[in-house]
């Protein structure tokens, strides 16, 4: 199994329009085509290993993805996979945590406003006692473009180490504490 989380590289416009001009920045969270990839971090349980992947070793993260079933992700089938893509990554999650949580939940595994609100990695990383995000999506490519590397791979490992988290209690119990309502279990399938 695999897990993984990318980074973008253009910033996502705030809704405040309020840009800065030192920032580029691409159309919204639904243009994969014009975002780019600024990393990738993965964790390999075959190799019980983190690792990085940037530009110059992108081509590694998809042959080790090709390797590694199940591909697995966080909201991966709606955004990671297709960015990647537009990088020429052609990559397939088959467990994405966040689809899976919704299904549990009696939702279908598209986001439908407002019902599919809630169940964010940071929020049921909490709802499950295994710590918190790092940081927002939406920071991550402007410290990318203002030279902050380290920061941003540090924020990217983080997502994949809470995934894991979760996933290793998918794994352990076959359920998660709701992050809608930490009282309320959902059971998910095993990956």
């Amino acid at each position: 199994m695999l897990v993984y989380d990318i980074e973008i590289i253009k910033a996502i416009r705030p809704k405040n329009g309020q840009m800065e001009s030192s920032v580029q920045y691409c159309e919204g969270w639904h243009d994969h085509a014009n975002m780019g990839v600024s990393v990738i971090c993965a964790y390999d349980y075959d190799s019980d290993r983190y690792h990085v992947f940037c530009a110059d070793n992108f081509n590694a993260f998809a042959m080790l993805a090709a390797k590694s079933k199940p591909l697995i992700g966080f909201n991966s089938v709606n955004f990671d996979d297709q960015v990647v893509h537009h990088v020429g990554l052609l990559v397939a999650t088959e467990y994405d945590l966040l689809i899976q949580l919704w299904r549990a939940a009696g939702l279908g595994p598209k986001f439908e406003y407002p019902s599919h609100l809630g169940f964010g990695l940071d929020a049921t990383a909490k709802a499950n006692q295994i710590g918190g995000k790092t940081g927002t999506g939406e920071l991550a490519p402007i410290n990318w473009q203002r030279g902050k590397i380290g920061n941003v791979i540090d924020y990217c490992l983080e997502d994949v180490r809470l995934t894991k988290r979760l996933i290793d209690r998918v794994l352990r119990l076959g359920i998660l504490q709701d992050p809608r309502f930490p009282d309320q279990v959902l059971t998910l399938p095993r990956p």
